[in-house]
């Protein structure tokens, strides 16, 4: 889409003033960001203009109710706690001329308008303890501040989002199917999967036990926290598509693996690929700095298990997308879906090898729970 076409849209939502510009904006792989700026009074006035792709999310609507029930609980929840700045904490859902928080183009696209983060930035790779302290703290702030919010009207948005053993299913419905002539061709990442799918048992294991539900974000990487220009705080926890009720341990286990290798998921170096120890632990503490008192002991016991089983889900995703032609996550070359798949197998292997410390770290700070 070209400035035309988005201002056509912008013209459906209620904000002042003039567009100067609306770009696409940032990393994400599934739903198209525009960042718009316009001008109202000699000041400039950013937002950030979604569309939700309805691929991925074949009820739109449902994001948009989870998305304004989650940010009018969160935002309830800072005032509560007398928080400074909140219009920077929480993001704000801006309605259409006709009272909406969604407009739906002619071709049934959903476009939603969001307030954007000023004095802020993201990263898409943590470089330093302090990213990973903050963004963990931002994330268990999020959690902290939803343990109450009542799940029932909240919606399951993905079916079966985190659900291995179906995850696993069409992955083995890909492979036999083979749609375009590619398992031939990957032999070594094929019995790589295999080689892990007793993370499948561990999975099975998890739901047994005694696991609370809650309203989880599922898509906890770091650029999905909003860092303060000036102090580097995590402020706004952003991306909220795939909040819906769902297990701690995807959360925690989705920072672990978007947190704690060097090098960007799409590298294709495994060597690049492993486990940072002093990242880990800055991230464990930052998330327990928030949560305290509110994990149960079957959560503090699993959340490394977590980390596995999200590791190896995202590594059988990314590999089925591959296998049937790249349909779900963006590319930017043929093999990137299979780079992706291999570079998540290697993190795993990492995890498995610093499993023990791993356990240790989490230990630690459950029992601890203070900075």
């Amino acid at each position: 889409m070209n400035q035309t076409d988005y201002e056509k849209i912008l013209r459906e939502f209620d904000i002042p003033g003039n567009l100067i510009s609306a770009k696409p904006y940032g990393s994400g792989h599934i739903n198209d960001t525009v960042l718009v700026e316009y001008v109202y009074e000699n000041k400039n006035l950013k937002y950030i203009l979604r569309r939700i792709n309805d691929y991925v999310f074949h009820e739109p609507l449902l994001i948009v109710e989870n998305t304004l029930r989650v940010t009018t609980h969160y935002r309830k929840k800072l005032i509560e706690n007398n928080e400074k700045d909140i219009n920077r904490k929480v993001l704000t859902l801006y309605k259409t001329k006709n009272g909406q928080y969604y407009f739906v183009d002619s071709n049934g696209g959903y476009w939603c308008l969001l307030s954007f983060i000023p004095n802020a930035y993201t990263v898409d790779k943590v470089e330093t303890e302090n990213q990973a302290y903050q963004a963990a703290k931002a994330f268990g702030k999020f959690q902290k501040y939803l343990t109450d919010i009542d799940i029932s009207r909240c919606h399951e948005t993905i079916k079966n989002f985190h659900d291995l053993d179906k995850r696993l299913a069409k992955y083995d419905e890909s492979v036999g199917k083979d749609v375009k002539n590619r398992v031939q061709n990957i032999p070594d990442e094929i019995n790589k999967i295999e080689k892990f799918r007793y993370v499948t048992e561990e999975y099975l294991q998890l739901r047994d036990k005694n696991i609370p539900l809650r309203i989880t974000h599922n898509d906890t990487k770091i650029n999905n926290v909003m860092l303060d220009e000036k102090t580097s705080e995590g402020l706004c926890v952003i991306d909220l598509d795939t909040v819906m009720p769902g297990i701690i341990l995807n959360d925690f286990g989705d920072m672990v693996r978007t947190f704690t290798s060097p090098a960007d998921e799409d590298e294709k170096n495994t060597e690049k690929v492993f486990v940072r120890m002093n990242i880990f632990e800055a991230m464990t503490r930052g998330y327990f700095s928030e949560v305290k008192n509110i994990l149960t002991e079957d959560e503090n016991n699993n959340l490394v298990t977590g980390a596995k089983i999200i590791v190896y889900e995202q590594a059988v995703r990314f590999l089925t997308d591959f296998i049937d032609g790249d349909v779900y996550y963006k590319i930017k070359y043929d093999k990137h879906n299979l780079v992706r798949a291999v570079n998540q197998l290697a993190l795993l292997d990492s995890i498995e090898k610093n499993y023990m410390q791993m356990q240790a770290v989490v230990e630690k700070y459950s029992k601890q729970r203070n900075d």
